[in-house]
């Protein structure tokens, strides 16, 4: 079976995206999967090669899309989050000859076949995706971007993207009208959702199974708790979605799939993690159940997020961090 997966990475998270793209390759090892690596045009040659030779090494197709940096100009970013984050916007374009795409973010892994989700019947949507959990201080968001009243608002870490029925309906120059030169909360997000929203196929939660769908209460109330338990004991793409410490390369991470992370990525020209966030006061957190830590740092982070609204309110809208969703 040919399946066509596009990802995107700059040099800080190829090693993540290699890690990803292992994961996909062993659990595929009888398909003909043809990778498109989005990447900017100064992405450094030597990690080019290596990406492409470990793409090739695990019987997998590596095509390159180099993305011209004026694609990308006026449109919003967010500290700490690549601009590369736009790029997927630009597949209905780049792959005039392909049908559909499966678009993964660096920090997903495959933990199951996807040829069920690749043959899923897509009939006139534009994209199929898992609805974002939001927080109770987030609830109004999708309401706040113009979306109609009990249309989901979906994560796009992981989408199947129409290309046919994207190119017949001009979405990628609608996304890029949309959102150059706005401030919005999760750029690339808040942009596919207002365009592609009204016509997205929602998917089983097991296709992009969240942290947000082990951690957040909110969960059941989106999915049932029956879908979101058979999510979490049977996911086929695992998302570490969220704040730095829910990353599997995080000291505080207790994820549970944080060493089926760590050995894709020892397989992959970039083995050594760098963990992040060995501090004094993180080594004293370490031990606690994963339930007490995240209730000390998110309490931490909706102080700061209430601070940030106040000052939002006397300064006018601006463009807040990705972080801030768990």
């Amino acid at each position: 079976m040919e399946l066509h997966v596009a990802c995107a990475a700059d040099e800080r998270y190829v090693g993540h995206c290699a890690a990803m793209l292992h994961s996909l390759l062993v659990e595929h090892p009888r398909d003909d999967v043809i990778v498109h690596f989005l990447h900017a045009p100064s992405f450094d040659r030597d990690d080019r090669d290596l990406l492409v030779a470990h793409i090739e090494r695990h019987a997998g197709t590596a095509v390159l899309h180099p993305i011209a940096d004026a694609k990308i100009d006026g449109l919003p970013a967010i500290p700490g989050i690549p601009r590369v984050m736009w790029y997927r916007v630009f597949l209905p374009e780049l792959l005039p000859d392909v049908d559909r795409v499966l678009y993964l973010d660096a920090d997903t892994i495959v933990v199951d076949d996807l040829r069920p989700l690749w043959r899923e019947p897509l009939a006139g949507a534009y994209v199929a995706a898992v609805t974002n959990v939001l927080e109770g201080g987030y609830a109004r968001h999708p309401a706040e971007l113009g979306l109609p009243a009990g249309q989901p608002y979906f994560n796009s870490g992981v989408l199947l993207f129409n290309l046919d029925e994207m190119r017949r309906g001009g979405c990628t120059d609608a996304i890029v009208r949309y959102a150059r030169d706005k401030r919005l909360r999760w750029p690339d997000q808040d942009a596919l959702n207002v365009v592609l929203g009204e016509r997205c196929l929602a998917l089983h939660p097991r296709w992009n199974c969240m942290n947000s769908l082990f951690m957040l209460p909110e969960a059941n109330a989106v999915f049932g708790a029956a879908v979101v338990d058979d999510a979490c004991a049977r996911p086929a793409i695992v998302h570490f979605e969220g704040p730095a410490v829910t990353k599997p390369w995080h000291y505080l991470s207790k994820h549970a799939y944080r060493l089926s992370y760590v050995g894709h990525r020892e397989a992959t020209p970039w083995p050594d993690v760098d963990v992040g966030g060995r501090t004094l006061v993180n080594r004293v957190l370490r031990p606690l159940p994963v339930a007490a830590t995240m209730s000390l740092l998110t309490g931490a982070a909706r102080v700061r997020a209430q601070a940030r609204a106040r000052m939002t309110a006397l300064q006018g809208p601006t463009a807040l961090s990705r972080s801030d969703r768990l």
